[in-house]
């Protein structure tokens, strides 16, 4: 069995123990700084994912719309439109305004005249034969003439137009029973003549036209 033998301690030195113990010391507020240097790490580490989510939930700011540019134009150049002179009312001198006044004025323009309407043509006197007949006068006694023995001739008057209608039947004779002379004039305003012409050409005429009324026996 082997012995060890223990070399004996160096004696000690003196100041020693007050170098050991600032070491200790220096080394104790570095591994203070350590300990407390990885708590905040380890406490920033944790942190950030709560900060990165935090500003990640934030919505997204909405895009600016870009200023819109409008291209500049150039005002169209102004066209010369010439101003029309206005001239300068002077006032009248005296002289003319009296020469003026004095003036006659104008006679006024007389109306034209009404246009007469157009003649009718003459009427021409014809003997009682140049009147024929188209459709005869309706020539009937009347009753009471018959009854109480009336007769006798109504000359009439009439003027025939260039139609052949008898335009006017006036009595010219009477027969002296009035009865008799409102039939014959009745019986002649329904007669049609032939008119009255002359080289082919008809014209109004006039004449006298007997109507004879007897008793039959």
């Amino acid at each position: 069995m082997n012995t060890m033998t223990l070399a004996p301690e160096p004696p000690a030195r003196k100041g020693r123990p007050v170098f050991s113990l600032g070491v200790v010391a220096a080394h104790g507020l570095l591994f203070w700084a350590a300990m407390e240097f990885g708590v905040l790490e380890r406490a920033m580490a944790s942190a950030a994912p709560l900060m990165v989510q935090i500003v990640s939930s934030a919505p997204p700011a909405a895009p600016q719309p870009e200023p819109l540019v409008r291209p500049k134009v150039a005002p169209p150049p102004l066209a010369s439109v010439p101003v029309p002179e206005v001239p300068v009312m002077r006032e009248a001198p005296p002289e003319a305004l009296r020469a003026v006044a004095a003036a006659p004025a104008p006679a006024a323009t007389p109306a034209p005249a009404p246009v007469a309407p157009p003649a009718p043509p003459a009427t021409r006197q014809v003997p009682p034969s140049a009147l024929r007949y188209l459709v005869e006068p309706p020539v009937a006694l009347p009753l009471a003439s018959r009854r109480l023995h009336e007769s006798g001739t109504v000359v009439l008057h009439v003027v025939v137009d260039v139609r052949g209608h008898p335009r006017s039947v006036t009595l010219r004779r009477s027969s002296g029973f009035a009865r008799l002379d409102e039939q014959a004039l009745g019986a002649m305003r329904q007669a049609r003549f032939l008119p009255c012409t002359e080289n082919g050409q008809p014209f109004e005429c006039e004449s006298d036209a007997p109507i004879i009324y007897e008793l039959e026996s």
